[in-house]
């Protein structure tokens, strides 16, 4: 029987192999996520930190398409060398993750995807590699809903409403465009100036959580693919809950909460929850968070 531990390397590998497969196969979509990566970088950046990337993204996009062995062989040792000998980047990992895929190196390419979130963990699990986000990170983070439903709550009932507009609704399909089919204006039309900023700066705060904790387990995954041999035990990390008065909490998640959160609003499972509502946060996704852990 394959234990908890052997299961997260190759849930790793298996969306990280998924992941690659997807973009390499697809040159419009590869084509997006390159643009996506120089749009970020700043106008004023070096020309010895950009020529690198352009050159070495150039080069595996030719051992992408050529169909002669030699070359793509050649292609992808420039296109290594290149990134390997500058300073590691969000760009470049995302280069490398392709380029040990091509070269049959599954742990290889996982692991630079995962350094990748924890890089620039916004840009990855938003606009790069969401799936891989709701697939492998998601399930962990249910300490941080509660968490983020709690103060919710608390500043709602300020407001005289402690009430949601889902309390009298019958949405079975959660996973539809939240920011369409739940009104909210009625809740914020009840708040002061102050009780909108407070709630302004949750969103801000539950941003910041979701990518704190995107790089604690992005370093956790990479640990255990490291560690497969089982030379030493390495348990899961805390999950970062931190609070705007300016410490922080964290909370461990034992083998209770890791089987309840795996209940908690999961379909098939998946979360039955749009990935649009979970990365970009707005009031409509705090009621919608809010209703699923109601459900538990």
């Amino acid at each position: 029987m394959t234990s908890a531990a052997d299961a997260i390397p190759v849930e790793v590998l298996r969306h990280a192999t998924s992941f690659a497969s997807e973009v390499l196969s697809q040159p419009d979509l590869r084509s997006r996520l390159l643009s996506v990566f120089r749009s970020r970088l700043s106008p004023s950046t070096s020309t010895a930190y950009l020529k690198p990337l352009h050159l070495a993204s150039e080069t595996l996009e030719n051992a992408i398409t050529t169909n002669n062995p030699s070359i793509r062989s050649s292609s992808l040792r420039l296109a290594e060398k290149l990134l390997l000998s500058h300073k590691q980047n969000a760009f470049s990992s995302f280069l490398l993750s392709l380029i040990y895929s091509l070269c049959n190196h599954p742990e290889n390419a996982a692991a630079c995807l995962l350094d990748l979130f924890c890089l620039d963990p916004l840009l990855a699990r938003s606009e790069v590699a969401p799936e891989v986000f709701e697939g492998l990170f998601l399930v962990h983070l249910v300490p941080v809903l509660e968490w983020f439903n709690e103060r919710r709550s608390k500043l709602l009932s300020s407001t005289g409403s402690s009430s949601s507009p889902l309390d009298d609704a019958n949405y079975d399909d959660v996973s539809c465009d939240v920011s369409v089919v739940l009104p909210y204006t009625k809740v914020l039309s009840k708040m002061s100036g102050d009780q909108a900023s407070k709630l302004k700066e949750l969103e801000d705060d539950y941003e910041n959580v979701i990518n704190e904790n995107c790089k604690v387990f992005a370093n956790y995954f990479k640990d255990i693919l490291q560690q497969r041999d089982g030379s030493r035990s390495i348990s899961p990390p805390e999950v970062v809950l931190e609070k705007t008065s300016g410490y922080e909490r964290t909370e461990k998640m034992d083998e209770g909460t890791s089987s309840e959160s795996r209940e908690i609003g999961m379909k098939n499972g998946r979360y039955n929850v749009s990935m649009r509502c979970l990365l970009t946060p707005s009031t409509a996704m705090i009621q919608l968070i809010s209703f699923i852990l109601t459900r538990k």
